[in-house]
């Protein structure tokens, strides 16, 4: 009852509380004049009944002293007519009945009471259950007492307005209740007015859209305070909500908008039926993680919102400019064509070329890399355009620093990012729980100077697609490196390597090294030297054995930064080595700078050492100068007996190729 209650408007609760209380008043109304109708009555009834004792006062004192029919007959004859006396009682002085006179009924109950009535109060008022009025009044003369007169009136007999009185009353109720809604209906629109106000306003504001509406009163009371609390809390909330959408759409360092902004507007543009043309691009800072890294993030931060104001400045009215994710941006052009935007991002990539950002005395420079679609209003949707922008982009960034790319749906680029992309989703599945996976594998690293019944190998990982389908190195790698993908890589050939060998402690006593190669970044990547450190405590191996292969290209910078894992690593008794040796710019002096245990010369080298005088004095050169530093030296690409005969000859420490042994699986090597 109470929930139903409160479901009703505030207009039906007025108009039936109206209702109620002038239902309650006319019962009250009732009762009243009924109440007043049985006091007129009693009031007659007693007027009446000492009235009438007063005129029998000589009848009833003959009555009393003699005792005789014509006495009483009188006295009879004189009541009869008044038709309201139930009874008359005569008692003496003792209280003894002297007359009766009456019901039958109630003088025979009133003769049994007589002693009782004797006792009552003269002149006292008692009212029966049935409404009759029962009153004792003395008989007297000269102001003596000679008995007492018991007269019972029926008040009932008595005429009132009292029927009249309520039959008014219920002919003007129906009237009442009528002028009571309209009044209550008057009060109600009155007083549900301002709600209906404030409900009509709350209904028209556009909360998508921060649009909200004041509202005013002349009211002075407390409708005043309602609209000014609803008011001021309006206004809150529009400062607030623009304050969020602010943030939701704004990039907090730069100030730019932000991914979910520039995807917004883009939606807009898709949906667009006109004909006009619109570009996207995707630019990103080139190397940026190298001045991140160098400088600090306090740094790169400074120089991102540098550029974007820079930027900013170049962006046209109709044009908008976001920051999409670290050192990513996006810029949509509308109504350009391709023409114009190229040579709005030849413009923008000039004018990076010249910027020049200056940090603690530092002057850095900074090119980008940029993708380019062009785009009608209906031709893509939203992922199809930020995967089409996105593939030009990362095809601009194979291409080399400060190069844009314009994407069209016949590029032979973009066909094969599409591979590398496909690809990449084979590395991570591979990584995980498959169907693609990835087998390790081992090639024989022979002794050219000694015989041994140790063994030595380098650690290769080799990769099946989702349906089984091998894929070569030069396939798989190269993707995983665009990627960011080699770091895990090297954890898993790392982890799997250790997890193999632990299950045969045999094969570890007939090990001589194990080389095991790491992309450029991986050495010095936390996640890597973490790795390390953890199977150092997981795994009972024998740490002296583990040579860790870096190629020469990539040894000068990340070996320069990782001295202190470098120191680490090598009092635990694991060693470097310098892989594809000579292929990279002043190599002798990396040889002779850097720590490492072991020099692999490339196999370009050996593969014409026997018929070019430079590869072979280059093989011997390296040689001897590892010799005086104390290095191995391994050979690759050894492929012909000759070829062992002349390496053994010069002094080459180890030998590897097809002809000392092909990769196979690593599992055979545990048999």
């Amino acid at each position: 009852m109470k929930n139903f209650w409160y479901q009703l408007s505030i207009r039906t609760q007025l108009i039936i509380l109206m209702v109620v209380l002038l239902s309650i008043v006319e019962l009250g109304t009732l009762f009243l004049v009924n109440w007043f109708d049985v006091k007129e009555r009693r009031s007659i009834a007693n007027e009446q009944s000492q009235t009438l004792l007063r005129s029998l006062n000589h009848d009833l004192l003959k009555a009393l002293f003699s005792a005789n029919a014509d006495t009483y007959s009188d006295i009879s004859f004189r009541i009869s007519g008044y038709e309201s006396v139930k009874s008359l009682l005569v008692l003496n002085k003792k209280g003894q009945s002297v007359f009766t006179y009456g019901d039958a009924q109630l003088s025979s109950q009133l003769n049994k009471d007589s002693q009782k009535l004797a006792a009552l109060k003269v002149d006292e008022l008692i009212f029966t259950e049935a409404g009759h009025l029962l009153l004792k009044s003395p008989i007297e003369a000269d102001n003596y007492n000679y008995g007492f007169a018991i007269i019972v009136i029926d008040s009932s007999n008595y005429k009132t307005q009292r029927k009249e009185h309520l039959m008014l009353l219920l002919l003007i109720f129906p009237l009442e209740l009528f002028i009571g809604f309209l009044i209550a209906r008057k009060i109600s629109v009155s007083y549900t007015q301002p709600f209906k106000q404030l409900a009509t306003a709350m209904q028209g504001n556009d909360v998508a859209n921060n649009i909200f509406h004041n509202i005013q009163t002349k009211a002075k009371n407390e409708i005043s305070f309602l609209f000014n609390g609803y008011n001021q809390m309006i206004s809150q909330i529009q400062k607030t909500t623009a304050e969020m959408r602010y943030l939701s759409e704004h990039d907090s360092l730069t100030g730019l908008y932000n991914r979910y902004a520039i995807e917004k507007q883009l939606n807009h543009v898709l949906q667009s039926s006109a004909n006009a043309s619109h570009v996207l691009l995707s630019i990103d800072l080139d190397q940026f993680k190298l001045i991140n890294d160098s400088a600090g993030h306090i740094a790169g931060d400074e120089l991102l919102k540098m550029i974007s104001h820079s930027c900013s400045e170049k962006i046209p009215n109709n044009g908008m400019f976001a920051r999409v994710g670290g050192d990513d941006f996006y810029i949509v052009l509308k109504n350009f064509s391709e023409q114009q935007g190229i040579n709005f991002a030849s413009d923008i990539l000039q004018s990076l070329r010249d910027f020049r950002f200056i940090w603690q005395g530092e002057v850095i420079s900074v090119s980008a890399s940029i993708g380019m679609v062009t785009f009608k209003g209906c031709e893509y949707t939203l992922t199809e355009l930020v995967k089409a922008v996105d593939s030009a982009f990362y095809t601009a960034k194979a291409s080399g620093r400060n190069k844009l790319h314009v994407y069209h749906c016949d590029d032979k680029q973009l066909e094969q990012f599409a591979s590398e992309i496909k690809i990449a989703g084979y590395i991570k599945e591979a990584l995980k729980d498959g169907p693609a996976r990835f087998e390790l594998f081992a090639q024989d690293i022979v002794p050219l100077q000694e015989k041994t019944d140790q063994i030595s190998y380098e650690v290769l990982i080799r990769m099946f697609d989702s349906q089984g389908n091998f894929l070569s190195p030069d396939n798989f790698l190269p993707a995983a490196e665009r990627y960011q993908m080699m770091v895990e890589i090297d954890i898993f050939v790392l982890t799997t390597y250790l997890n193999m060998v632990s299950l045969h402690p045999q094969h570890i006593d007939k090990l001589s090294s194990v080389h095991i190669n790491l992309a450029g970044g991986t050495l010095n990547h936390p996640t890597f030297q973490t790795a390390l450190k953890q199977a150092i405590k997981d795994y009972d191996f024998p740490w002296d054995r583990l040579e860790l292969e870096i190629t020469e290209t990539s040894a000068v910078g990340n070996l320069a930064k990782a001295n202190d894992f470098i120191h680490y690593c090598n009092e635990l008794g694991i060693g470097f080595a310098l892989d594809d040796f000579g292929t990279g710019m002043a190599s002798f002096e990396y040889l002779k700078n850097l720590p490492f245990d072991v020099v692999k010369i490339d196999g370009s080298f050996v593969r014409d050492m026997l018929t070019d005088p430079v590869d072979h004095a280059m093989i011997r050169y390296t040689h001897d100068i590892s010799k005086l530093r104390g290095q191995k030296t391994v050979a690759e690409y050894v492929e012909t007996e000759e070829d062992v005969k002349e390496l053994t000859r010069i002094g080459i420490t180890y030998g590897q190729g097809y002809y000392l042994g092909k990769p196979r699986a690593l599992s055979s090597w545990m048999e």
